[in-house]
């Protein structure tokens, strides 16, 4: 798999101001269309704590992303390999 030019700015993987700088504007829409489908997470700046039954604030409590893209699936689309799931 390709290195990435810059690390996650989130724990859970690559923000959308993150996906535009790598892929750039002009593959932006192909790496919509190729991500469509695909399972993407949530950044709140919250996590569940099943053993208090609540949520507790984690390391992104200061500034959530939103959605965000795992780092897989764009190393992926980076090597121009097919979606796999």
């Amino acid at each position: 798999m390709p290195e990435l030019p810059e690390p996650p700015a989130c724990p859970y993987g690559y923000t959308k101001e993150q996906i535009e700088r790598i892929v750039g504007s002009a593959r932006l829409e192909e790496f919509n269309l190729w991500m469509t489908g695909q399972t993407m997470t949530l950044c709140e700046g919250r996590s569940y704590n099943h053993e208090k039954r609540e949520y507790v604030e984690n390391a992104c409590a200061n500034d959530p992303h939103g959605a965000v893209v795992y780092t897989h699936d764009l190393r992926r689309f980076v090597a121009g390999l097919p979606v796999i799931d």
